[in-house]
């Protein structure tokens, strides 16, 4: 069986995690975003030379 104090210092870690919850999955929606963004960016610019050396290979 835990001790009292074990049980109280468990109880304060998971208010405190309760508590910060909501802003940690703030910065984290807000970090995702950013990673996608810039994924789609590459894939766009990708697609694009690909398109541009079709374009000049077919000429």
């Amino acid at each position: 069986m835990l001790s009292a104090p074990v049980v109280i210092a468990a109880a304060i870690c998971a208010l405190i995690l309760i508590y910060f919850l909501p802003r940690i999955d703030g910065v984290a929606r807000k970090v995702y975003g950013r990673y996608r963004r810039r994924q789609r960016n590459q894939r766009q610019e990708r697609e694009r030379q690909e398109q541009l050396e079709r374009r000049t290979q077919g000429q």
